[in-house]
């Protein structure tokens, strides 16, 4: 009974997560859509850097113990799972918004991350799964897709209206899949605190040389007091929060199972977007939600018997 309930809250943590990141695209960053999308992921990082500054400078010794597998895999999650992925999803959101095109199709071309996790998790991480786990993960990402995309014909008429959106959606879907697979490698060498802060500082340095090649600098001076409100606010909900709660479970679960469960995103932006716009719902979407709420516990009861 014990571990059934350690499993739950580590499995439950990374929905938590993947509930606040949904909160954050579809409430927050919408209001910085004006500004390039890399002013905002340099500024965000900046802010998380500070506040995770302490680990680095306690625990900078522990640097010895990163190997050259260690160095790959954290430059690899620093420039594609957090650069290369807030900036093209961030941009994705913008461009949804400045062409008046539907968010929803942002969010779930994203996840089509699980696909490209999946597949370098058995080839990189050499994950042991079994016909039963790949049935139930199919499921999951059709269900995610029908949940909001009710008349399956819509994602084709749509497709030529983003393509620009789209693009960025997809390169953020292989920049943060792939980059679950390389963390999950990380964290289990070296101590999550310290591989977390040293993610944010070389992310924040990267984003600084983006902004120096682009000379975007003049528009973090055009921020207003709300803006910097916002961004406070994505620190410590979408941003470091979600973030301990995601990669501190993720040495303790299966990237492969993680990468499904992180489709409680598209799961709770369509209820967001029916709390907060008054969307209405389809009896299909809360047909295919039940669906993917199934797979979550079977995934998870599936995880647990490849662990054993």
């Amino acid at each position: 009974m014990k571990n059934k309930i350690i499993s739950a809250v580590w499995a439950i943590s990374i929905i938590v997560a993947a509930m606040f990141w949904s909160l954050d695209w579809i409430l927050i960053r919408p209001n910085f859509y004006e500004f390039p999308a890399v002013n905002i992921v340099f500024l965000e990082h900046l802010l998380w850097t500070i506040i995770l500054s302490p680990f680095l400078f306690l625990w900078f010794k522990k640097l010895k113990n990163l190997n050259k597998k260690d160095l790959f895999a954290l430059l690899w999650v620093c420039f594609f799972g957090w650069l290369v992925w807030t900036v093209a999803i961030t941009e994705a959101f913008f461009s949804a918004f400045r062409w008046d095109n539907s968010l929803s199709i942002i969010v779930i071309l994203q996840k089509l991350q699980p696909i490209f996790a999946l597949f370098l998790a058995s080839i990189l991480l050499k994950e042991k799964l079994n016909i039963r786990f790949y049935l139930l993960a199919i499921v999951s990402i059709i269900s995610a897709y029908l949940i909001v995309f009710p008349d399956i014909t819509v994602i084709f008429s749509w497709i030529d209206k983003i393509n620009i959106s789209a693009l960025y959606a997809l390169i953020a879907a292989f920049s943060f899949g792939s980059s679950t697979i390389f963390w999950k490698t990380l964290v289990s060498d070296l101590w999550f605190k310290l591989s977390t802060s040293l993610r944010f500082t070389i992310t924040t340095i990267l984003a600084f040389f983006a902004l120096l090649l682009f000379w975007d600098f003049f528009y973090i001076w055009q921020l207003q007091v709300i803006h910097w409100e916002l961004l406070w606010i994505i620190v410590f909900t979408s941003g470091a929060f979600a973030m301990f709660l995601y990669y501190f479970w993720l040495k303790r679960v299966k990237a492969s199972t993680a990468t499904i469960l992180e489709l409680a995103w598209p799961l709770s932006s369509i209820y967001f977007d029916y709390i907060f716009n008054h969307k209405v719902l389809s009896s299909s979407q809360f047909f295919f939600s039940i669906v993917l709420i199934v797979c979550f516990f079977l995934i998870i009861k599936e995880w647990r018997k490849l662990e054993k």
